[in-house]
């Protein structure tokens, strides 16, 4: 494993006055960390899906359902990705986090309800709602 990643967790309290206030967790991870592959990249987005990183974590253990990661490129760009799939492998105890960039407040809506990670509402890519 030669990358490190931060997972960061998103939970929610309540203050006096009722309001929801986000508390983030953040933690680093060793992972192995590669592009999406060309067939895949060209899949997603035929599903308005946009991957951009494969992240290999040694254990599945060190996976506790973060939706969020921060992430430095090898040129020294900051990205900040959101979790679209996981994925163990079989046979061993590798995860597979794909992640991928969205814009706007978290990501562009598609329509929907109300969450607290999107102001309009929860949208059919919307993982932070879950």
């Amino acid at each position: 494993m030669d990358d490190v990643i931060v997972l960061v967790k998103t939970t929610y309290e309540k203050d006096e006055e009722l309001n929801s206030i986000p508390i983030e967790t953040r933690r680093e991870v060793l992972c192995q960390s590669q592009s999406v592959g060309r067939s895949e990249f060209y899949s997603a987005a035929q599903a308005d899906m946009h991957p951009e990183f494969i992240f290999i974590l040694s254990h599945f253990k060190d996976y506790e359902g973060e939706k969020i990661i921060e992430y430095t490129d090898w040129m020294n760009r900051q990205h900040k990705l959101y979790v679209t799939r996981t994925y163990r492998v079989p046979g061993t105890d590798r995860v597979e986090l794909t992640a991928e960039e969205r814009t706007g407040y978290g990501h562009e809506h598609e329509s929907g309800g109300g969450g607290e990670c999107c102001p309009g509402g929860v949208c059919a890519r919307c993982t932070d709602c879950d």
